[in-house]
């Protein structure tokens, strides 16, 4: 990703790295995988939470592509737009956009046209 504007928490890297690095899976999933690429784990009697908590995140996208992702009302981070793309030689797919964080995510999401 680049570049990054703020300092995010770690919710909000999280969620970021779910959203960009392992689309297109359910942001359950997605956050799950992100975790174990951070070296943590899940248990099986916490996965309800986690399913929980992806359930009470919001997705919206405006026609040139930004995403703003919030949880219950609360602005987390802004996406976009995504650039897919691979290095010469590397059949990996690659993903680099802007990433904006709380207040300022919203900010872009109202600067972009977003309602």
């Amino acid at each position: 990703m680049s570049p990054i504007v703020a300092h995010p928490t770690v919710e909000e890297q999280l969620l970021a790295d779910a959203i960009l690095r392992h689309r297109p899976l359910a942001l359950a999933p997605a956050l799950q995988a992100a975790l174990r690429v951070a070296g943590e784990y899940v248990p099986e009697e916490e996965a309800v939470l986690l399913q929980a908590y992806a359930d009470a995140i919001a997705i919206d996208m405006v026609p040139d592509g930004y995403r703003y992702v919030r949880r219950d009302g609360l602005p987390l981070l802004g996406l976009g737009p995504l650039e897919l793309f691979t290095e010469p030689g590397n059949p990996q797919l690659l993903t680099r956009c802007a990433v904006w964080y709380g207040a300022e995510a919203r900010a872009e999401w109202y600067r972009r046209g977003g309602t």
